[in-house]
């Protein structure tokens, strides 16, 4: 069976007043199993969007088209049912602002020791629940106070390893870490980093981490996506070393540590209709075609990038 995580003309669409918001465009991608995959983008990329449609998780009034294959199942065909009984055990998440994610009236203990339920996981809860704290950091004599505390009274460090820790209680086979480093300072940032290792090293079959922290990507991940206005515009290993699609050049000349270059202009509103490829309007390499035909995927030297240049 495949453990790859398969993305095959994905579409995520919400109708809105102004019409119909583009998310996720037709997105083709294949997340290799034993590697951590990192999705990268500017906000409202569809990154997360993404993410969520892999969970399923998106709200009731999105629209949805295209297959997400696990293990021969297409996700975006089962139902809310089916889809619970994948989450925890086939599919894992480590949230955003993890503080805002736990239920903030009941302790964490109790919250871990819930998804070490749902992995049908054998043993002592409390006993089980502190060995994994453990492995995350804490100190033992630690990890009985974390238990009994409330999420209000853990600093940003200790909340975002301990949401890290329920999310793998359960061993999911795949994790998803959705912007796990937004909010956090560069010491707990360097904690978030070894929490994501020890992730990985707890046996899970694949992750993908959607980020903007593109020092994260360069030092977890072992293949890089890129997304641009829905779109899945770059994908391979070694992406921030070479690029090859002019967006992501631009991207990283607009880093402060790399003279902070802006790109020019701003990508497509929400349910704007492009007749050609999305990023033209602020390409330096745009030719006259880019204005009027959308490129596809173009295999180059291992990567596929969507741009006519690699046609």
């Amino acid at each position: 069976m495949d453990e790859n995580l398969t993305i095959q003309d994905a579409v995520v669409h919400f109708q809105v007043k102004d019409g119909l918001v583009k998310a996720v465009d037709h997105v083709n991608a294949r997340f290799a199993a034993g590697e951590i995959t990192g999705l990268i983008g500017e906000s409202g990329c569809g990154k997360s969007v993404l993410g969520m449609a892999i969970l399923g998780l998106l709200p009731a009034y999105a629209r949805t088209e295209g297959a997400i294959w696990l293990n021969g199942q297409n996700l975006l065909s089962l139902d809310s049912r089916q889809m619970r009984k994948l989450r925890g055990r086939k599919l894992g998440l480590i949230p955003q602002n993890p503080a805002d994610s736990f239920n903030p009236v009941r302790k964490i203990g109790g919250q871990i020791k819930e998804a070490l339920a749902v992995g049908n996981q054998k043993g002592q809860k409390n006993e089980m629940a502190a060995r994994l704290l453990v492995e995350f950091g804490f100190e033992p004599q630690q990890a009985g106070r974390v238990l009994s505390s409330y999420p209000f009274e853990l600093s940003g460090g200790m909340n975002q390893r301990a949401a890290a820790a329920m999310g793998t209680a359960s061993c999911p086979e795949w994790m998803i870490a959705d912007e796990p480093s937004k909010g956090l300072d560069e010491a707990l940032r360097h904690q978030l980093y070894e929490t994501l290792y020890t992730v990985k090293k707890r046996g899970i079959k694949g992750m993908l981490i959607i980020t903007h922290d593109l020092q994260l990507a360069t030092g977890l991940c072992d293949s890089l996506a890129v997304m641009y206005s829905g779109e899945m515009i770059e994908f391979g290993k070694n992406v921030l070393a070479d690029p090859k699609h002019p967006y992501t050049r631009g991207l990283l000349q607009s880093l402060p540590v790399n003279g902070m270059h802006p790109m020019k202009g701003c990508a497509p509103a929400p349910g704007e209709q492009i007749g050609g490829c999305k990023f033209a309007s602020r390409c330096p390499d745009a030719e006259k075609r880019c204005f009027c035909e959308r490129p596809e995927g173009y295999e180059t030297e291992g990567r596929i990038v969507r741009c006519f240049q690699y046609a």
